[in-house]
């Protein structure tokens, strides 16, 4: 769009002002000549003219008020689409799109909110991309590998290769579950009671310290659409997290089932060392560790939280992670309820 064509911001504010000032000086003078020359003259009785300015005063106010507000409103909203797309990009929706309706400054700055938003959700997708492609191609390698190392004498080096070669094919396993759970797959859902399913997720780590108890919370069952392997999955990932990073003091981690109007929460509380606030937005990145050191002491990708968002956003739920305050995290599962 051409800039002969542009309108400005400014512009229109200066524009209505002008327009708002004229009205203003054409009413002062109707009200001199209807009611001022009048009362000068004595053909009409001061008490009624001060009445009538007081109604003229007041309407007046009215008037510039409210169109005041209508005109701002109108001016305004595409910097409230423009919060709105914001607020939704930093939600994780790349998809964003904010429609542009004006030819000023804020049309400029819609376009250029949604080149970033294009070049955003283009980067993302690279970089997925380029993982998957990256995985598999790995995976030849690693099998002439594991051909090679069983031709090795059975030694010190030879089991230290072949657990590094499992870490490997752990870590493009977990890449290639992401990339099926975000192309859709993966994932089947069967209409089925949960409870039996936590109940069993939990029965495997009672024995493992600090403990687990389950706590069901005024229901006894709850049926829904869930994928029972993958619901599995997801526990298995919050226990062995839970039990991980647990302190010597640590009470056991409790699960508690509940059910409200519009979904099943399950909700899975440790009192471990906790997560920092400043990691709780990016704890669902993938490779993203809280442990900046990497080590193997810590073990783990970053992968185990992004495949649980993962599944949930398949099962169209949430995970949620909730702070407990200095130490400990309760991770909140969201079933939908389809009655």
């Amino acid at each position: 769009m051409s800039a002969g064509r542009r309108s400005s911001v400014f512009g229109k504010l200066a524009t209505i002002m002008a327009v708002m000032m004229i009205l203003l000086m054409v009413i002062t003078t109707g009200f001199f000549v209807a009611l001022v020359q009048p009362t000068l003259h004595g053909k009409m009785d001061p008490g009624t003219a001060h009445l009538w300015l007081l109604v003229l005063s007041l309407s007046l106010l009215f008037a510039v008020v409210l169109t005041t507000q209508r005109v701002l409103q109108k001016l305004l909203r595409p910097l409230r689409d423009l919060n709105d797309g914001v607020t939704r990009l930093g939600e994780g929706d790349l998809a964003v799109n904010v429609p542009r309706t004006t030819r000023d400054e804020f049309g400029t700055l819609t376009d250029a909110f949604n080149r970033m938003a294009g070049r955003v959700r283009e980067m993302v997708v690279t970089r997925d991309q380029l993982l998957i492609d990256v995985s598999h191609e790995l995976r030849s390698p690693l099998t002439r590998m594991k051909v090679a190392l069983e031709l090795l004498p059975n030694d010190a080096q030879k089991t230290r290769l072949t657990g590094d070669v499992a870490e490997m094919e752990r870590m493009i396993s977990g890449l290639l579950e992401l990339e099926r759970l975000r192309a859709g797959k993966g994932v089947t859902l069967l209409r089925q009671d949960i409870v039996p399913i936590v109940r069993e997720v939990v029965a495997s780590y009672e024995d493992r310290p600090p403990g687990v108890e389950l706590v069901l919370n005024g229901v006894s069952d709850l049926v829904l659409d869930a994928d029972a392997a993958q619901l599995r999955t997801v526990l298995r990932n919050l226990l062995e997290n839970a039990m991980k990073y647990s302190l010597a003091d640590s009470r056991s981690v409790r699960v508690t089932i509940s059910r409200n109007d519009r979904s099943a929460d399950v909700r899975v509380a440790d009192d471990g060392v906790g997560i920092p606030s400043e990691d709780a937005e990016r704890i669902f990145e993938p490779f993203f560790r809280v442990d900046r050191s990497r080590s193997k002491e810590s073990g783990g990708y970053g992968l185990g939280l992004s495949i649980c968002k993962r599944v949930m956003e398949a099962h169209r739920g949430a995970i949620v992670l909730e702070a407990n305050g200095k130490r400990g995290a309760t991770f909140i599962l969201k079933l939908p309820i389809h009655d």
